[in-house]
């Protein structure tokens, strides 16, 4: 029944996609932020930078009659998100509806449901609602892209606990960059600056993109801790992240030494608890 379904929306134009008006993206929000304080958590602001990075990956996978968190050219949604120029730590959640004969005034119950299906996933099973419970968050983006084929509703959930100075999305291994910003609260100190890397992504197809399910964070990284003047660390180096009040520099080390993603996400110590990524950015790094 659902390859049947699937395979006569193949036949269909993708025909005008709409994004849905800023009225009911705000209204999906005061819905989020109930259900977060019903959990006894602060409400999240509603961003505009990360709500148009949302549609715009709502409007590709309409277009492409797919629901990913990649997009049709392999890229994880931190990558795509850095694109934007953005650099909160994100989160997303994606909930696709697929139909023959979607109206726009079914739009509103549509994107509630999708929300209700988010927050009514249960353990171990429940990664969209953890994201919508995340602690740590503190803005929200709306993407929702809809036409007769149906509707993609995307909740982008980012933490901005430290402001990191613009990189360029592209460099080449031979650049000489640095990574710099500063914290946006005084709560806390940077514990270090991880550079984490992954393959250049490659283009995918429709059936590839339909495959895929939740992403991560690669495993292979690398620590820059924070310089010790009058002290060394327990492997004899001194570190080499320069801190002066709540603003920290490093030198972006490509210490993969080959082309590949590398995601710089700064940890932050906030004293007495666990630490966190407080801002991220992603370079497509080549030879």
């Amino acid at each position: 029944m659902l390859a049947a379904l699937i395979a006569s929306l193949l036949l269909l134009p993708a025909g005008d996609i709409q994004v849905a008006p800023q009225e009911l993206r705000v209204r999906l929000v005061e819905l989020i932020n109930t259900d977060r304080k019903a959990a006894g958590l602060g409400p999240v602001e509603y961003s505009d930078e990360l709500s148009e990075a949302a549609n715009a990956h709502c409007r590709e996978m309409l277009e492409g009659n797919y629901a990913s968190h990649w997009n049709r050219e392999g890229w994880k949604p931190y990558l795509r998100y850095a694109a934007a120029g953005i650099r909160d730590v994100t989160s997303e959640n994606i909930h696709a509806l697929w139909s023959t004969d979607f109206r726009e005034g079914q739009l509103d119950d549509a994107v509630a449901e999708g929300h209700r299906g988010f927050m009514e996933e249960q353990p171990p099973n429940d990664g969209h609602r953890k994201s919508v419970l995340g602690e740590r968050h503190t803005h929200v983006g709306i993407g929702i892209a809809h036409n007769h084929r149906g509707l993609r509703l995307i909740e982008v959930f980012g933490g901005r606990y430290a402001e990191l100075d613009p990189l360029p999305i592209r460099a080449k291994l031979k650049d000489d960059l640095s990574v710099s910003g500063r914290l946006l609260r005084s709560s806390g100190k940077v514990l270090g600056i991880a550079v984490y890397y992954e393959p250049l992504p490659q283009t995918m197809n429709r059936a590839e993109l339909r495959s895929t399910s939740s992403y991560a964070l690669p495993r292979e990284e690398h620590w820059e801790r924070p310089r010790l003047e009058m002290a060394r660390y327990v492997d004899g180096s001194q570190g080499t992240v320069r801190i002066a009040g709540q603003s920290f520099q490093v030198p972006l080390n490509f210490w993969k030494g080959k082309p590949g993603v590398y995601t710089v996400a700064v940890w932050i110590d906030p004293g007495g608890k666990p630490s966190f990524v407080g801002a991220m950015t992603s370079i497509l790094v080549e030879q």
